[in-house]
């Protein structure tokens, strides 16, 4: 159990005093990885053979060979350095003497050396909710049709860049840390015009928001995960209640039927549980080693510390040593998430995986194709047992854990939003006999020897 232990700690939201926690929702964040054209300054000490020779131009010895006689160098070392300043605007030849320019004047009052090139900064990330600009050190994902994404609402016009040249040079210059073997103490270039952007490609970094629902009214609170003065929260209240884009409708349950039939038996919250998943909170908070008594505390009939405590469980098949995996439940769509049918499809390498849902259910076999299409047909341990009617909303790991998947809604910006509010029981006692029920009711023990049998004779066949 240590592993899944520390995973749920890992994973398990902060609390507020005063509410109680409801779900946790991902929500994508939209950044641009934008090329920029622009022009770069260098700044550095002017070179001592420059300075040479433009302290020689200055006092009007301008005459290429005399300068080359004086310093005491060859006269085509000399001319090399005539071109390269000339192409720097520190000196032009005038009838076979060299005249100093204000550039060239100000380089030998100063002993710098400036050097404007056209460049193209790379790699830039502009956050497009805030404007914040970022080098490449974030992990850039792209959202699946049933994320919950932001609308992108900054504009990278002249404006922008105006107020956030100095954020963007900063970037750049630590950059270039970054890529010099000199780090902190290596030349490094300043932005100096930015001319426009070359190229963009719109991206998003995946953040996560925290639901919780007032112990003493209906009043709900969002906490974001990687939150900066609240400026995403405001912007999603503001999406969601003004707009709420097509990527945003996945936030709310739009089956009425479900919500009609959840509201008319609601959810009562059991203190006893509640105090018990209280008490395993705090414990996880303030305790680093995962010991015995901590197992045992952990271990006891409780709330699930966050809706989908179950992945833990999933993610560490050997450290609760369950047989199979039975999954019953009438709304599967509400469970079916990439990252658990993976899981699910990872477990049934080793172990049986029963999957009981309702047929009458919505969309539900096209979302079981969806998520299952590379294996459905091709594995003898993953089973889908299709019912009119499934009482029973669990995750049974026999004979280990059962998960009661309890549904409830509330309402935000006058909308229903679902979420789960599961009963962990580490009774083995009654996961076996749960899991033995299930399998009487839906015959699984004998559509597994089916399939089984089934997938023999066609492998004599091949």
């Amino acid at each position: 159990m240590k592993s899944i232990i520390s995973d749920v700690k890992r994973k398990t939201p902060r609390s507020f005093t005063g509410y109680y926690y409801l779900k946790t929702q991902k929500i994508f964040i939209p950044f641009k990885k934008i090329t920029l054209e622009c022009h770069t300054r260098r700044i550095s000490e002017l070179n001592l053979f420059f300075e040479s020779i433009l302290s020689l131009v200055n006092i009007a010895v301008g005459d290429v060979s005399e300068i080359a006689r004086i310093l005491g160098v060859d006269y085509s070392v000399v001319k090399e350095a005539v071109i390269d300043m000339v192409s720097s605007d520190y000196v032009f030849p005038s009838e076979n003497t060299l005249i100093m320019t204000d550039k060239g004047a100000e380089a030998l009052k100063s002993r710098k050396q400036v050097d404007i090139r056209k460049t193209y900064l790379t790699d830039l990330l502009v956050d497009m909710i805030t404007g914040e600009v970022h080098g490449e050190d974030l992990k850039l994902v792209r959202p699946q049709n049933s994320d919950v994404s932001l609308e992108a609402v900054i504009d990278l016009d002249d404006s922008y860049f105006d107020s956030h040249f100095s954020q963007i040079n900063r970037v750049y210059q630590q950059q270039q840390r970054d890529n010099s073997d000199f780090g902190e103490s290596a030349v490094i270039s300043e932005l100096y015009k930015i001319i426009g952007i070359q190229h963009s490609e719109l991206n998003y970094v995946e953040d996560a928001v925290s639901l919780y629902r007032s112990k003493t009214s209906s009043e709900l609170l969002f906490d974001l995960q990687w939150d900066t003065n609240d400026r995403y929260k405001n912007e999603l209240f503001k999406q969601l209640r003004e707009t709420c884009r097509p990527c945003q409708e996945n936030f709310f349950e739009r089956s009425r039927d479900l919500v009609s039939q959840l509201k008319q038996s609601p959810i009562t919250i059991r203190q006893d549980l509640m105090e018990q998943t209280e008490a395993v909170r705090i414990r996880l908070s303030k305790e680093d080693a995962v010991n015995e008594d901590l197992i045992n505390e952990f271990s006891k009939k409780r709330y699930a510390l966050f809706d989908r405590e179950y992945m833990s469980y999933l993610d560490y098949p050997k450290d609760l040593g369950y047989k199979r995996l039975i999954v019953s439940s009438g709304h599967l769509t509400g469970l079916l998430t990439h990252s658990f049918c993976d899981q699910l499809i990872a477990l049934s390498d080793n172990l049986p995986v029963f999957i009981i849902y309702n047929k009458t259910e919505y969309n539900v076999e096209r979302s079981i194709n969806y998520f299952f299409r590379k294996k459905k047909k091709t594995s003898a341990n993953l089973h889908f047992v299709p019912s009119q009617t499934v009482p029973d909303n669990v995750i049974c790991f026999d004979s280990e854990l059962v998960i009661y998947l309890n549904e409830d809604v509330v309402s935000a910006f006058e909308k229903p939003v679902l979420y789960l509010l599961p009963i962990c029981e580490f009774d083995k006692e009654r996961a076996k006999a749960l899991a033995n029920c299930l399998s009487e009711r839906y015959n699984l023990e004998e559509l597994a020897s089916t399939v089984s049998n089934r997938s023999k004779t066609s492998g004599k066949k091949d």
